[in-house]
């Protein structure tokens, strides 16, 4: 199946555990309107696949990341993501960020891709 209407924009998400769960059920919501099974995990027996969504998400996002970080360093694009905002930060848990997710696919951080 082909999500593409899903995929739009996937590539400036910043995904949290809860928005890949929301990400898998979707996935298997389509499929059980398709076919009308009970489990998922009768349905994904019956079409010989496993949970494919997440899995091109995540290859998306890291073929932007590759994209970005190979232009010139006056890119836009690049110094957004490089940088971050001067300022008073407040004393609680700092929230996810995009580049987390780079960080926590690839298992580097960000400091060696550079």
């Amino acid at each position: 199946m082909d999500f593409e209407g899903f995929q739009y924009g996937v590539e400036g998400w910043t995904l949290k555990k809860s928005d890949r769960n929301r990400i898998e059920y979707f996935e298997m919501w389509c499929w059980r309107k398709m076919f009308e099974h009970c489990t998922n995990i009768s349905i994904l027996e019956e079409i010989g696949l496993e949970r494919e969504l997440m899995g091109k998400v995540v290859w998306m996002k890291l073929q932007y990341f590759g994209h970005v970080s190979r232009r010139s360093a006056r890119n836009l694009a690049l110094t957004v993501l490089e940088n971050s905002v001067d300022g008073l930060s407040h004393q609680r848990r700092p929230k996810r960020q995009w580049m987390d997710d780079i960080e926590e696919w690839s298992g580097c951080s960000y400091n060696t891709f550079s």
